[in-house]
């Protein structure tokens, strides 16, 4: 069952066990708000197929979207706390009903994994309530460099209404471009951060898609 949803197994086959009794057992009275509820569940925590698309390039790399979401704001040359500046950064919000699963945008190793308390911050709310002091934040900070040694940051900020990343990957853990990595319970907002040598390759309120909508292009350091 862990192929088709982010719940541990035991919730899920018990889901459809439940659903398999009301069918049975119940009168249609409660059966129809049963299954309105099941599915509602299994719905929010499906886990979707994102297939593998080839991150190394001649010139460089491919840097895909790491979850489903919508481009919130484009900041190129700006600066943040814990990654070299000046940075391009890209703001992606995932809402309620996006698939929510967490998907490595580049083949690469896991170089910093670290999750923080602090506040927790709506995904509707001004820009400026992702550019303050960081460290007031609820917010999990995932670094993951590249095989051509090209360090970017994630920066996953905790929805107001949501939970923190459940992250299955830890430091010093490999794995090649969109590969599932995590899922991220009723969403939140992603702030990514990539060198300001690389190209920005989406625009804001762009709907983006794990394996599939390239972000931006990595520049060769070796080249």
């Amino acid at each position: 069952m862990r192929r088709f949803f982010f719940l541990p197994t035991e919730i899920s086959w018990g889901l459809v066990g439940l659903l398999i009794y009301g069918f049975i057992k119940l009168p249609l009275l409660v059966l129809i708000p049963l299954i309105l509820v099941d599915t509602l569940i299994l719905f929010i925590f499906r886990k979707g197929r994102v297939p593998y698309r080839d991150t190394i390039k001649n010139d460089g790399e491919i840097y895909l979207s790491p979850i489903h979401g919508r481009v919130e704001s484009v900041r190129l040359n700006a600066s943040s706390l814990y990654y070299p500046s000046p940075c391009h950064e890209i703001r992606i919000s995932m809402n309620f009903w996006d698939e929510k699963g967490l998907y490595l945008p580049t083949s690469g190793e896991v170089t910093y994994l670290k999750a923080n308390k602090g506040k927790k911050v709506k995904r509707t709310s001004p820009d400026e309530a992702f550019y303050g002091t960081i460290e007031d934040l609820a917010h999990t900070d995932f670094t993951l460099t590249s095989k051509n040694q090209t360090a970017t940051l994630m920066r996953f900020i905790d929805s107001q209404w949501g939970k923190r990343p459940t992250i299955w990957l830890k430091s010093g853990d490999r794995g090649r471009g969109a590969a599932c990595f995590g899922y991220y319970p009723f969403g939140g907002t992603l702030l990514i951060y990539l060198p300001a040598t690389s190209d920005v390759l989406v625009y804001e309120k762009e709907i983006v898609v794990p394996g599939q909508t390239v972000v931006a292009a990595l520049k060769d350091k070796k080249g």
